[in-house]
Protein backbone atom coordinates (compact mmCIF):
# COMPACT_ATOMS: atom_id res chain seq x y z
CA UNK A 1 0.00 0.00 0.00
CA UNK A 2 2.81 2.52 0.42
CA UNK A 3 4.23 2.43 -3.25
CA UNK A 4 0.26 2.85 -4.31
CA UNK A 5 0.36 6.21 -1.95
CA UNK A 6 3.42 7.27 -3.33
CA UNK A 7 2.27 6.52 -7.26
CA UNK A 8 -0.50 8.65 -6.13
CA UNK A 9 0.72 10.97 -4.03
CA UNK A 10 2.92 11.61 -7.03
CA UNK A 11 0.40 12.27 -9.65
CA UNK A 12 -1.73 14.36 -6.88
CA UNK A 13 1.22 16.78 -6.32
CA UNK A 14 1.99 16.92 -10.48
CA UNK A 15 -1.44 17.32 -11.61
CA UNK A 16 -3.06 19.25 -8.66
CA UNK A 17 -6.16 17.40 -9.09
CA UNK A 18 -7.83 13.98 -7.26
CA UNK A 19 -6.44 10.29 -8.92
CA UNK A 20 -9.19 8.99 -11.06
CA UNK A 21 -10.32 5.44 -9.93
CA UNK A 22 -8.69 4.16 -13.36
CA UNK A 23 -5.55 5.40 -12.77
CA UNK A 24 -5.48 3.45 -9.28
CA UNK A 25 -6.48 0.67 -10.71
CA UNK A 26 -3.74 1.28 -13.29
CA UNK A 27 -1.21 1.57 -10.90
CA UNK A 28 -2.22 -1.35 -9.15
CA UNK A 29 -1.69 -3.73 -12.14
CA UNK A 30 1.47 -2.22 -12.88
CA UNK A 31 2.75 -2.65 -9.69
CA UNK A 32 1.86 -5.88 -9.64
CA UNK A 33 2.97 -6.93 -12.89
CA UNK A 34 6.29 -5.64 -12.17
CA UNK A 35 6.61 -7.96 -8.78
CA UNK A 36 5.47 -11.09 -10.80
CA UNK A 37 8.21 -10.11 -13.73
CA UNK A 38 10.66 -9.87 -11.08
CA UNK A 39 9.44 -13.22 -9.08
CA UNK A 40 9.74 -15.34 -12.78
CA UNK A 41 12.54 -13.26 -13.98
CA UNK A 42 15.00 -13.81 -10.40
CA UNK A 43 13.13 -16.78 -8.31
CA UNK A 44 16.47 -17.09 -6.38
CA UNK A 45 15.47 -14.17 -4.30
CA UNK A 46 13.83 -16.57 -1.75
CA UNK A 47 17.31 -18.14 -0.65
CA UNK A 48 18.72 -14.00 -0.18
CA UNK A 49 15.58 -13.42 2.16
CA UNK A 50 16.81 -14.07 5.28
CA UNK A 51 19.88 -12.00 4.31
CA UNK A 52 17.99 -8.94 3.35
CA UNK A 53 15.87 -9.26 6.09
CA UNK A 54 19.06 -9.43 8.89
CA UNK A 55 20.33 -6.01 6.68
CA UNK A 56 16.93 -4.32 6.86
CA UNK A 57 16.12 -5.42 10.66
CA UNK A 58 17.87 -2.49 12.15
CA UNK A 59 15.58 0.07 10.33
CA UNK A 60 12.90 -1.38 12.73
CA UNK A 61 14.58 -2.99 15.88
CA UNK A 62 17.54 -0.78 16.07
CA UNK A 63 17.72 2.59 14.69
CA UNK A 64 14.27 4.18 16.34
CA UNK A 65 15.77 3.33 19.72
CA UNK A 66 19.20 5.35 18.75
CA UNK A 67 17.07 8.16 17.63
CA UNK A 68 14.79 8.05 20.59
CA UNK A 69 17.88 9.28 22.70
CA UNK A 70 19.41 11.55 20.01
CA UNK A 71 16.06 13.44 19.92
CA UNK A 72 14.43 13.37 23.40
CA UNK A 73 17.72 13.54 24.82
CA UNK A 74 17.19 11.69 28.13
CA UNK A 75 19.21 12.05 31.77
CA UNK A 76 22.33 10.03 30.99
CA UNK A 77 22.50 6.74 33.08
CA UNK A 78 18.43 7.08 33.39
CA UNK A 79 16.11 3.49 33.17
CA UNK A 80 14.92 5.23 29.33
CA UNK A 81 18.48 5.99 28.48
CA UNK A 82 19.97 2.16 29.09
CA UNK A 83 16.85 0.38 28.27
CA UNK A 84 16.42 2.18 24.57
CA UNK A 85 20.32 2.08 24.81
CA UNK A 86 20.22 -2.21 25.48
CA UNK A 87 17.22 -2.43 23.22
CA UNK A 88 19.23 -0.62 20.47
CA UNK A 89 22.35 -2.78 21.13
CA UNK A 90 20.33 -6.14 21.14
CA UNK A 91 18.30 -5.09 17.39
CA UNK A 92 22.11 -4.52 16.36
CA UNK A 93 23.34 -8.29 17.80
CA UNK A 94 20.14 -9.96 16.07
CA UNK A 95 20.92 -8.41 12.67
CA UNK A 96 24.57 -9.14 12.88
CA UNK A 97 23.51 -12.96 13.84
CA UNK A 98 21.29 -12.78 11.41
CA UNK A 99 23.18 -11.87 8.67
CA UNK A 100 26.27 -14.08 9.76
CA UNK A 101 23.44 -17.41 9.43
CA UNK A 102 22.45 -16.24 6.20
CA UNK A 103 25.61 -16.07 4.82
CA UNK A 104 26.50 -19.39 6.53
CA UNK A 105 23.39 -20.97 5.29
CA UNK A 106 24.64 -19.82 1.34
CA UNK A 107 27.93 -21.12 1.69
CA UNK A 108 26.58 -24.70 3.03
CA UNK A 109 23.56 -24.68 0.60
CA UNK A 110 24.72 -22.53 -2.84
CA UNK A 111 22.63 -20.13 -4.26
CA UNK A 112 20.76 -21.97 -7.51
CA UNK A 113 21.09 -18.48 -9.83
CA UNK A 114 18.92 -19.72 -12.26
CA UNK A 115 16.83 -16.76 -14.69
CA UNK A 116 13.66 -17.38 -15.85
CA UNK A 117 13.58 -20.67 -14.66
CA UNK A 118 11.22 -21.03 -11.68
CA UNK A 119 11.17 -24.58 -9.63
Amino acid sequence: MPVFDNLEFIYVNKKNKECPRWLRLGFRFFFGGLTYFIAVALPFFASLAALFGGIMLPLTCAYPCFMWIAIKKPQPNSAMWWSNLCLGCLGIGLSVLLVVAAVWNLVINGLDANFFNPH
